[in-house]
Formats: C-alpha cells, sequence, structure tokens
C-alpha cells in the first residue's frame, strides 16, 4: 500500500473570481517552520481543473465534490511535487506538466490551450527546468495563474512565526508581484537576468490580476506591478 504524505492544514474553496475557486493550504519545511502555499481550482460546467495540487483533508475532499468532479491536474512549477502523487492516485486526473516527464499525459505547450477552455499556457524556456503559467480569460480582467515564477506577498498569512521571518528575510514581500527570488536563482544558475526575455513575452499579454502558488490575490494592477518589479530586478526591458 502508497504511504501519501498527510494533509496539512488549509481553508475551504473559496470561489475568487467567476468559477475560480482559492484554497489556502500551508507547507510544513521544518520544526516550527511553514510556509503559506495555495491551492487554484477551476470550475468548468462539472469538470475541475486542479492548479499546484495540495491534499485536502476528508472534508476538504467533500467540499470540492460539491463544486464538480476532478477531471485535471496541473503542475505548473518544478518545485511543487509533495500532493501530485496523491491527487493523482485518489482522482486520477490528465496529468498537464511544463514538460514532458514526470508521467504527464499532457504537456503545457505555450501559446496553446490549457486544460480549462478559458485558459492558455505559458512556458517559460530560460529555466534548467519546467515552469508554466495559465492565462484565464474572463470579462471581469485576465487572471494570471502562476506558481514560484510570480508572487503576492502582502504579508505573512498563512505562515508559522518563524515561516514569516523566513519570508521576508529573504524578500518575499518587497515588491508587490515578486519574480520568486530562490525559484530565479536555482532555475538559471545564479543568472535570474536570463529570465528577462521571458518575461518580456509573459507581459506581452493582457492580465490584470495575479493568484500564485504562494501569497494572495493581486487585483487590477498584476501586469503594471510585475513590470515594474522585472525593471527592478532583472534590469530594464
Amino acid at each position: 500500500m502508497t504511504t501519501f504524505p498527510a494533509a496539512q492544514r488549509h481553508s475551504a474553496p473559496e470561489e475568487i473570481f467567476p468559477d475560480v475557486y482559492l484554497v489556502r493550504g500551508s507547507y510544513q519545511m521544518g520544526p516550527m517552520l511553514s510556509i503559506c502555499r495555495n491551492m487554484m481550482v477551476l470550475r468548468s460546467g462539472e469538470s475541475l481543473t486542479l492548479v499546484n495540487a495540495i491534499r485536502l483533508t476528508p472534508e476538504g475532499e467533500a467540499a470540492l465534490a460539491r463544486l464538480g468532479t476532478v477531471r485535471h491536474l496541473v503542475k505548473l512549477g518544478h518545485f511543487h511535487t509533495l500532493d501530485d502523487p496523491y491527487t493523482r492516485d485518489r482522482y486520477s486526473p490528465t496529468f498537464w506538466t511544463a514538460r514532458p516527464k514526470d508521467g504527464a499525459s499532457q504537456q503545457l505547450v505555450d501559446g496553446e490551450p490549457g486544460p480549462d477552455p478559458r485558459t492558455r499556457a505559458f512556458s517559460f524556456q530560460a529555466t534548467s527546468e519546467g515552469e508554466a503559467a495559465l492565462i484565464l480569460s474572463q470579462p471581469v480582467g485576465n487572471l494570471l495563474l502562476t506558481c514560484d515564477s510570480v508572487q503576492h506577498w502582502p504579508d505573512t498569512s498563512g505562515c508559522s512565526l518563524l515561516g514569516g521571518v523566513t519570508a521576508r528575510a529573504m524578500g518575499f514581500l518587497r515588491e508587490p508581484a515578486k519574480v520568486g527570488p530562490i525559484w530565479a536563482r536555482q532555475l538559471t544558475g545564479g543568472h535570474p537576468e536570463k529570465l528577462r526575455p521571458d518575461f518580456d513575452r509573459l507581459l506581452a499579454h493582457e492580465f490584470s490580476h495575479l493568484v500564485s502558488g504562494h501569497g494572495s490575490v493581486l487585483r487590477e494592477v498584476a501586469r503594471t506591478s510585475l513590470k515594474d518589479t522585472c525593471d527592478k530586478v532583472l534590469g530594464a526591458g
């Protein structure tokens, strides 16, 4: 019998945009050290797409079942793998990743539709490992869905005391739409400036809002905030 990591603390699914739900969870990095993490749930009719998987408690799974049936699982980020095995075993979804590995049955191809009919995939090219984003079209302003590449941390909600101190020390709270500092260094061999062409391509898309694998929802100003951040940390485009 396969043993999977236990469910960690998380919220109930919250509808943040029409048919877009956010589950706010946590990740235990060590003793007394936990940070916030997010899973997005996209609903299209009765079909659900899970983005950045978080294992839910039985109560959380029951709340998810009331929204629909899990058909797709999207792994946007290289580092977020903890709960993918459980989610795949539990729901047998079509598994989407940025690059054809990890047993994926579908690849997120840059510019092509994602699993939810409202989404288009964006794929980073300069990273040593696969990383992607989704842009979801909606009448209230397009939504950028990311994992670690772009994050918004207005505060340390969902972190332990030590986790909050660590997040601040690592610079996660410095900009409203933050290029993930650890992610950028590790996936470029210490040369995050290599990412500027990728972010220029991303910024060519229209989006107003952001929700990522960590932090909180950024509304209305996501694209302009990300442009300012990129100019600051990656050099002027």
